[in-house]
């Protein structure tokens, strides 16, 4: 039930991220660039409903969190790392599975530089370990822990934070849209 559940909301999610344009090379682009803030926004928007969403259902015992260490120097390289390749491939991972409906063939040059990287993680992870996992290792941490705060006021705070943040750089930036293309239109990323 967890696969098919799964499978549904990624379905969704991709139909989403296709139909807001966001899946669009252009607006990959511009996003890097810092001239582009629609994917920006909308993923923004996706994290503080979720946020104010989840942690209720969390503290209901509906949804379980489930807390990887914040060991900072590996996710330092590794935040570079997928950085360089997303700018490469001109792609994220959610992005790049949203833009196979639209026939873009760089598509799967994307996949095999992830499906590459993820090889080349499992190869080196034990030699690596010492020099990436273990110094900065903070342990498992949670913002309300940090804080103090009960979970879900932590959780809804932050994301009623992030949604004001929306609001406000959408009004601070609409003067200056770029043209995205639309994918539904035209058929090609």
């Amino acid at each position: 039930m967890e696969l098919i559940l799964g499978l549904l909301i990624g379905t969704a999610f991709g139909f989403i991220l296709r139909r807001s344009r966001v899946a669009s090379n252009a607006c990959i682009r511009g996003a890097l660039a810092l001239t582009d803030f629609h994917m920006l926004k909308l993923l923004l928007t996706a994290v503080g409903v979720t946020l104010i969403v989840v942690f209720p259902l969390s503290a209901l015992g509906i949804v379980n969190f489930s807390v990887k260490p914040t060991y900072v120097v590996g996710i330092v390289v590794g935040g570079l790392l997928f950085g360089v390749g997303m700018a490469l491939a001109g792609f994220c991972p959610g992005t790049m599975l949203a833009a196979l409906p639209g026939g873009d063939r760089r598509f799967w040059w994307a996949v095999a530089g992830g499906l590459a990287g993820s090889l080349a993680y499992a190869l080196v992870y034990e030699p690596l370990e010492p020099l990436l996992i273990r110094p900065l290792n903070l342990g498992r941490l949670t913002l309300p822990d940090l804080l103090g705060l009960n979970p879900v006021v932590a959780g809804v705070g932050v994301g009623i934070v992030i949604l004001v943040g929306v609001i406000l750089l959408d009004r601070t930036t609409a003067r200056n849209k770029p043209a995205i293309p639309d994918l539904a239109r035209t058929g090609v990323d």
